[in-house]
C-alpha cells in the first residue's frame, strides 16, 4: 500500500509540474530603449533669430552636421551658424510667416529628431567624374579577363596578344586622365551638377508647420 501511495503521489507531482504555466524569459536585448532626449536651452531669442545651446554639439560632429543641414533645408530659415566649441547654434528665420513660439517648437523638434535623419550624400562634379572613370576602368578589366580566358582556351596558355596590349594601354591612359581631371575639379558640396535639392526625412519632423 505504501508503494502505491508513493507512486500515486509521484504521478500527481509530475502532473502538477506540467500544469504549471511556463515562465517566459524576456532578454534585456529585446527591450527597445526609448530614444535619448537631447538636452538644450534657449540662450537668446528675438523675433527672427534664436540661439540654442546644445552640449551634444561639442562631442558629436555628425549630429552637428545633420542638425545644420536639416534646419537649412527649411524654407523659413535664412541663415544657420554652428559653433561646436561653444555648443551653440544660431538660426535666423523669416518672421511673420508663423509665430515665434511655433517656430521655436518646430526647431526644438528638429533638435530632437536630427539623429534619426538620413542625410543623402550630395553628388559633386568630382564624385560623378570619379564614378564614370571607375566604371570605364572596370569595363576594361572585365574585357581583359574575357580575352585572357579565350586565349587560355584556344592556346592553352597565357598569351599577350594585340587586344591585351591595347586594353592595358587604354587602362593606363584612362587612369592618368582620371588623376589629372580629379586634381583640377573642386571638391565642394556646393558644386552640384544638375541635382534637385534633397529632402530630409525623419520620424517626428513636423512638415505641417
Amino acid at each position: 500500500m505504501t508503494s502505491k501511495k508513493r507512486s500515486n503521489s509521484d504521478k500527481s507531482a509530475i502532473l502538477n509540474l506540467h500544469r504549471q504555466p511556463k515562465k517566459t524569459t524576456i532578454g534585456v536585448a529585446n527591450k527597445t530603449a526609448p530614444p535619448q532626449k537631447i538636452s538644450y536651452s534657449v540662450a537668446h531669442a528675438i523675433p527672427g533669430r534664436i540661439r540654442f545651446r546644445i552640449p551634444r554639439l561639442v562631442i558629436d560632429c555628425e549630429y552637428a552636421d545633420k542638425l545644420k543641414q536639416v534646419i537649412e533645408s527649411d524654407s523659413r530659415t535664412t541663415n544657420v551658424r554652428v559653433n561646436a566649441t561653444a555648443a551653440s547654434i544660431v538660426i535666423n528665420y523669416q518672421p511673420g510667416i508663423i509665430s515665434d513660439d511655433q517656430m521655436r517648437s518646430h526647431l526644438v523638434n528638429l533638435i530632437q529628431t536630427a539623429p534619426n535623419i538620413v542625410v543623402p550624400t550630395q553628388a559633386t562634379a568630382k564624385s560623378i567624374v570619379g564614378v564614370i572613370f571607375d566604371a570605364i576602368i572596370n569595363l576594361i578589366d572585365s574585357t581583359r579577363n574575357i580575352n585572357k580566358a579565350r586565349n587560355a582556351i584556344v592556346y592553352h596558355r597565357f598569351r599577350t596578344d594585340g587586344w591585351e596590349r591595347l586594353l592595358s594601354g587604354a587602362k593606363t591612359i584612362i587612369k592618368r586622365l582620371k588623376s589629372a581631371i580629379m586634381f583640377v575639379l573642386p571638391n565642394k558640396r556646393g558644386d552640384k551638377v544638375g541635382l534637385q535639392p534633397f529632402k530630409l526625412q525623419a520620424a517626428g519632423v513636423d512638415d505641417a508647420l
